[in-house]
């Protein structure tokens, strides 16, 4: 049997169905093996997209880095249909970014260190989403280590 195009779409809706369900894990391994099949470059972009969410939901921050920085070589060397679709995909790579630099240690040292305006972000990304609670801990201590650059 060959595979062919309908095999390669099957596979793209199988490791989006496997997203939904909460499989993150098979959703990675599908949309990579998606990738290395796929010749059409925005269903690739796709698949990135969806890996990368699925390695951040996973909590994978190293190997989400790595989707990340991918992406951000396709955005910044991609022909967009319109300079605004390209602007709107740097703000969505600025966005899931903020979900790895917070969680990869090395970041949040860099964040401690020379950007401490984004400890704000950090401070209600914990506060208003549930599955970050457990970091609650943490980011009252990079707080009250850092109590003397704020005032509010």
């Amino acid at each position: 049997m060959q595979i062919g195009p309908d095999q390669i779409e099957a596979l793209y809706q199988y490791a989006k169905f496997q997203f939904e369900c909460g499989n993150y894990s098979g959703a990675a391994n599908y949309l990579y093996q998606y990738g290395a099949l796929c010749t059409n470059s925005e269903r690739n972009v796709s698949a990135l997209w969806g890996k990368l969410a699925a390695e951040i939901l996973m909590q994978s921050w190293d190997l989400a880095l790595e989707e990340l920085n991918r992406l951000k070589e396709i955005i910044d060397s991609k022909n967009f249909s319109s300079p605004l679709n390209q602007l709107q995909n740097r703000i969505w790579l600025m966005h899931w970014a903020l979900f790895i630099f917070f969680n990869h240690i090395r970041y949040l040292n860099a964040i401690q260190t020379n950007a401490h305006h984004l400890i704000r972000y950090l401070a209600t990304a914990v506060v208003v989403n549930k599955r970050r609670r457990n970091m609650l801990k943490e980011l009252i201590k990079v707080i009250q280590q850092e109590h003397h650059s704020y005032k509010d």
